[in-house]
């Protein structure tokens, strides 16, 4: 238990405090009754004794009387305490006041055996019949223990009676003590009669703190339990909110992209024919803005394609100087226009792994540190430790506080950003940056001082040498790209202004174009002009819930299975992006680049 809960358990509000006592007084006339129905024998078995004591001096009568009215109590108290047993009341004070009139009434009765019967007794008859009613009294400490104040009412008539027996009944010519002795003894009796009765409340006060405690337990035991069951529902519903989050990523996402991939895909039209003059530079402009939005769009995209497990790993080797020194093209005009030196620092070695993940990475961290960084520098470094290279973001900015370092990995957070400036961007960087390393088989290190500045680390396994590249494969390449020029190329898409940008642009590198806008429009082209095609183009999610994978599935059974296909998606629900990597299909994800197209159809056309 933390310090911080203590108080909270042990004050309690006073209705609490009402109700707890409300329990105990119930826990307690619960045990009275438990041991009164048991208290019928054992007081049959005193009196048995008593009479045996006392059988041969006073009248049978007088100790038949006294036995069947001393009987009564017991066998009463034993009926109301089965009736109670059986359904025991919220509220017990009305019960605890029976069973403390009645034993005190019983009490009286009891000791009532003192002034019946010691005056024909002898001495040692006396001390008898005291020993076996002193004895009886002890017996009812464990048997009202529960309830102090019973056995208070019960033992005080006892004592008294029995301690004025001694001291002031006659005792005749068979007494030997003297009158001291006798007022001597019924001080004893009165003593031990306290003693007892101390003995009884300290027993009360035990069973009070063993209730405390268990009730104390139970109550802390039914708080957990809310507790667990609030964490529980609040768990369920930050799992409901997350997937809700997650369909309205993807389903923005893709309404996003559409008209983002086709404006892209018009820019870059605009550009191959015009390159120069105001219009190439209008062109230059409108896609400027289409790749910023694209990068928002791509951060939401990385975080769902990484839920999907629709990311794979593709190594190859990577020469890291070269991959460095297209960060620092990239950045530079975005350090210089904050006034920061932009500095790499680069082994001239090749890696082994994914250069898509690696570039994305570097991408993350380096924009991350120009945007926090104020004055100074941010130096990107690649150097060789053993058998990998240890690459580096280091930069000059605020630095980041120890109990942050974890916080800054989690989706959607950023530091001093309250105002979700879009500028800073949305907080994914670090979590996709995590991600990605922990698919190239690597961790992230995190070294940083507040006021000093961070650096970002992580290492990567060194290339094999490569082998020389030959006249072949170079040759292969520039086929490729001539059949490019002459290539006939399918596209389905059921958006009207991405089938005209895609005309547009695949044109412009010399492409013959067919669209149509799903499956059956394409399949009636094919009956019409009997038509053959070198690359099939489906966007991923048609209308009507048509499928691109089912569609280049039936478009393949007609013009041959091995005619190439990719898809492009502005989808970006983690089960689409599986079932469309599941396919073995490629996917591209609107917007769709110029270059990553052409780079797509070439490979295609390789096949």
């Amino acid at each position: 238990m933390s310090a911080d809960a203590e108080p909270r358990v042990s004050a309690a509000l006073p209705e609490d405090e009402e109700r707890r006592q409300a329990h105990l007084r119930q826990q307690q006339l619960k045990l009275l009754c438990e041991q009164a129905t048991r208290s019928p024998f054992a007081v049959i078995i005193a009196v048995f004794f008593v009479a045996i004591v006392v059988w041969e001096f006073v009248p049978a009568w007088k100790v038949l009387a006294w036995a069947a009215v001393l009987l009564v109590f017991p066998i009463v108290r034993g009926l109301y305490s089965g009736r109670v047993l059986r359904n025991l009341p919220a509220q017990a004070d009305a019960g605890l006041r029976f069973h403390t009139l009645s034993t005190l009434t019983g009490g009286i009765v009891v000791g009532m055996a003192a002034p019946l019967f010691f005056e024909p007794l002898t001495d040692e008859r006396r001390a008898f019949l005291t020993m076996i009613l002193v004895c009886w009294t002890a017996a009812g400490v464990s048997a009202m223990a529960a309830y102090a104040r019973v056995y208070y009412a019960y033992v005080t008539p006892i004592m008294l009676q029995i301690a004025a027996a001694w001291a002031l009944v006659d005792l005749g010519s068979q007494s030997t003590l003297e009158t001291g002795e006798r007022f001597l003894a019924g001080a004893l009796i009165l003593f031990a009669g306290a003693i007892q009765s101390f003995f009884a409340r300290d027993s009360e006060r035990v069973l009070r703190e063993s209730f405390q405690i268990r009730y104390e337990n139970e109550r802390l035991i039914a708080e957990l339990e809310r507790e667990r069951q609030e964490v529980a529902l609040a768990r369920d519903a930050a799992e409901s909110a997350n997937r809700a989050k997650s369909r309205f990523l993807a389903a923005a996402s893709h309404d996003l992209r559409q008209p983002l991939h086709a404006l892209s895909l018009f820019s870059a039209a605009l550009q191959v024919r015009a390159p120069g003059g105001d219009v190439g530079e209008i062109g230059r402009n409108i896609n400027t803005a289409a790749l910023s939005l694209s990068a928002l769009v791509d951060s939401l995209l990385d975080i769902s394609k990484l839920d999907a497990g629709a990311i794979t790993v593709e190594k190859q080797r990577v020469s890291v100087r070269r991959a460095l020194e297209r960060i620092e093209a990239d950045f530079q005009s975005m350090a210089q226009n904050k006034q920061l030196e932009l500095r790499v620092e680069s082994a001239d070695a090749e890696l082994e792994t994914d250069p898509v993940l690696l570039e994305r990475i570097l991408r993350n961290l380096v924009d991350n540190a120009i945007k926090y960084t104020l004055r100074g520098s941010v130096t990107v470094s690649a150097q060789p430790i053993g058998a990998s290279i240890r690459i580096g973001v280091r930069d000059t900015g605020p630095g980041i506080a120890f109990e942050e370092h974890e916080r800054i990995f989690e989706e959607f957070y950023q530091i001093g950003n309250p105002e979700r400036d879009r500028s800073q961007g949305l907080g994914l960087g670090l979590a996709i940056v995590r991600r990605l390393a922990q698919l190239l088989g690597t961790d992230v290190q995190l070294v940083s001082t507040v006021g000093r500045g961070t650096e970002f680390s992580f290492c990567l396994p060194l290339a094999a040498r490569a082998p020389e590249r030959s006249a072949e494969h170079v040759g292969h390449s520039q086929a490729t790209e001539q059949a490019l020029r002459s290539a006939n190329i399918l596209v389905i898409d059921d958006e009207p202004a991405v089938r005209v940008g895609m005309r547009t642009l695949l044109e412009a590198w010399g492409c013959r174009v067919t669209v149509a806008s799903g499956r059956g429009e394409a399949e009636q082209l094919l009956e019409r002009h009997n038509l053959g095609f070198d690359v099939i183009i489906a966007d991923f999610r048609l209308r009507q819930h048509e499928n691109g994978i089912e569609t280049v599935g039936r478009l393949r059974e007609r013009i041959g299975e091995t005619v190439p296909a990719f898809l492009i998606s502005g989808d970006t629900a983690p089960e689409r992006l599986r079932e469309a990597h599941e396919s073995g299909l490629p996917l591209l994800h609107k917007p769709v680049s110029p270059e990553k197209l052409r780079e797509t159809l070439l490979d295609a056309l390789s096949q």
